[in-house]
């Protein structure tokens, strides 16, 4: 059997990659290191047959090898395929949010069930006696009680005792999760709360893929645009989907929570 041909683009990555995986990277400086691997090589980019080949579409040629976070109005980041959590690291510093519907699908509770089809990169609801297509993969629902007990695990993490207190007791009222999204912005921790819950959903997201062997989706994790930062005005359901339609991002941004809000 011939030998299979080696793609020398690959190898540059990889040694780029290798050289930078510890923590993202910025296009500018990943682009620096791909300049002095390809040198070693004869090879230098822009590729002659490919003059117009932008630096990003390059990278997006091998998924197996990088995977790419773009960021509105800023560098996009470099991270080894398979180590998307090193993400993490950026959410105490950035704001960034899950994409508004697996969002949705992993924290709202619900008697309807939630899919992810893979063929499509959304997600669909189904009544539980409802048909399931075989591209539709399920997303384990979350409980009211494991997400009164992630809250409990926030509140942990605060040093303020009366902000805990405060907290705390939200958690026992009636309604705990919608009490709890009050309670967050009247004692100004929504940027914690946001970072605190983004990482843990990150987290519960990489692992679900995983074991669904589901390739991770750079569009998955989406950086929050400033001016959406922790606004105060509470919406109803009704409003929360109107919003949510027109402007995906907001939802996640505008100091309400879907499960604080909406059951679906």
């Amino acid at each position: 059997m011939p030998e299979e041909t080696v793609d020398p683009w690959r190898e540059v990555l990889r040694e780029a990659i290798e050289a930078n995986s510890t923590q993202p990277v910025v296009g500018t400086r990943f682009r620096g290191a791909i300049d002095s691997a390809a040198s070693k090589r004869g090879l230098r980019f822009p590729r002659p047959d490919e003059p117009e080949l932008r630096f990003i579409d390059l990278l997006q040629r091998y998924p197996d090898v990088v995977s790419v976070l773009r960021r509105p109005g800023q560098d996009f980041l470099v991270v080894p395929t398979g180590k998307s959590d090193l993400l993490v690291k950026g959410i105490q510093q950035r704001l960034y949010g899950i994409r508004p519907d697996l969002f949705r699908a992993f924290t709202t509770v619900s008697r309807n069930l939630a899919y992810y089809d893979k063929n499509q990169d959304c997600v669909v609801w189904q009544e539980p006696e409802g048909q399931v297509l075989g591209s539709w993969v399920p997303i384990d629902p979350t409980t009211e009680s494991a997400e009164v007990q992630l809250r409990r695990n926030f509140v942990e993490t605060l040093p303020e005792a009366a902000k805990r207190s405060q907290l705390d007791s939200a958690l026992t009222s009636p309604k705990p999760l919608q009490t709890f999204g009050r309670a967050v912005r009247e004692t100004g921790v929504q940027r914690e709360w946001h970072s605190f819950r983004t990482e843990r959903l990150l987290e519960k997201i990489q692992t679900w893929a995983k074991e669904k062997q589901i390739e991770w989706k750079e569009g998955w994790l989406c950086e929050v645009a400033p001016n959406y930062a922790w606004k105060t005005r509470t919406f109803s359901s009704d409003e929360v989907a109107k919003r949510t339609e027109s402007n995906p991002l907001q939802i996640l941004f505008s100091g309400l929570d879907a499960t604080d809000c909406a059951f679906r």
